[in-house]
């Protein structure tokens, strides 16, 4: 399935996403920053397979910014797991 969301966070994130039981694919895109400038891409690489559950997402991205010190200005890890299910929910009726 293919799903795609604007979420306002502290700034807006934009979510577009293919995804059955877990993200298959998925890109993110707003007017927030990330340092280093790779980060997008590291987070975007490391959310695919996971599960499409508001904690595992979560956990998962925190780990990612651990792990690749990846800086976040303008969204938590909870609003961007937010946003991408929000993404998922717009196919459902």
């Amino acid at each position: 399935m293919h799903g795609k969301s604007v979420y306002k966070a502290g700034k807006l994130v934009k979510i577009d996403l293919e995804y059955s039981n877990v993200i298959g694919s998925i890109k993110i895109e707003g007017d927030f920053f990330l340092y280093p400038e790779d980060g997008r891409e590291k987070l975007e690489k490391a959310l695919v397979g996971a599960v499409l559950d508001k904690e595992s997402i979560k956990k998962r991205i925190e780990e990612t910014l651990v792990k690749e010190r990846i800086e976040v200005y303008g969204f938590t890890s909870e609003q961007l797991a937010d946003a991408i299910l929000q993404a998922c929910n717009q196919n459902k009726s």
